[in-house]
């Protein structure tokens, strides 16, 4: 079995039962393999929760560096790079994922500085646009700063990890239009 059908199986069985819930033998029933394939591979359900956990925050990376943005009107570009971002917390199974890990943050601190890391990842784009529009006159003070507090509008701060909103498409494109112009509204010189 490939490690990322054991990850995936071991991610439904952590779903199921929860990280305190899920046994090792839970977890080898769900992927079809023996406890001594998943001792041999993981060495422990920590190491293996974590692996999943790791493995949920790698599959949310944003490639917002693939959004063209000359030539474009700002407002075109913010509102790819917003549904971007919203489609990045649209899988239920995900959010799920990060909620359990969120459950056991004290136990998993290296999830936490992995989701750091992928938010660094998206706004260094983000920071290089808006970068841009400041030196085509826009009110833009720190473009880096700015590009955090532009993520956090697009993902609805903790609202996507509190509400099912996002996994609506017509959610997400009526979400992304008005961040988009109220972000506009506030940097528009």
């Amino acid at each position: 079995m490939r490690e990322a059908e054991l990850i995936d199986a071991a991610a439904r069985a952590f779903l199921k039962h929860g990280y305190a819930g899920a046994s090792m033998d839970h977890i080898a029933l769900a992927a079809r393999v023996s406890k001594a394939t998943i001792y041999a591979r993981f060495g422990n359900k920590t190491a293996l929760f974590e692996a999943v956990a790791l493995h949920t925050v790698s599959s949310m990376r944003s490639d917002v560096r693939n959004i063209a943005t000359e030539g474009r009107e700002p407002a075109d570009v913010l509102t790819d790079f917003a549904l971007r971002i919203t489609g990045e917390v649209a899988e239920a199974e995900r959010i799920a994922l990060l909620r359990l890990a969120i459950a056991a943050k004290e136990r998993f601190p290296d999830i936490a500085r992995r989701l750091h890391g992928h938010i660094a990842d998206t706004v260094a784009p983000i920071t290089a646009y808006l970068t841009q529009l400041r030196g085509a006159g826009y009110r833009i003070d720190d473009p880096a700063l700015l590009a955090q507090h532009f993520i956090n509008l697009a993902n609805g701060g903790l609202r996507f990890l509190l509400t099912d909103d996002f996994a609506e498409e017509a959610f997400r494109r009526t979400w992304a239009s008005g961040v988009v112009a109220l972000f506009l509204r506030g940097v528009e010189g």
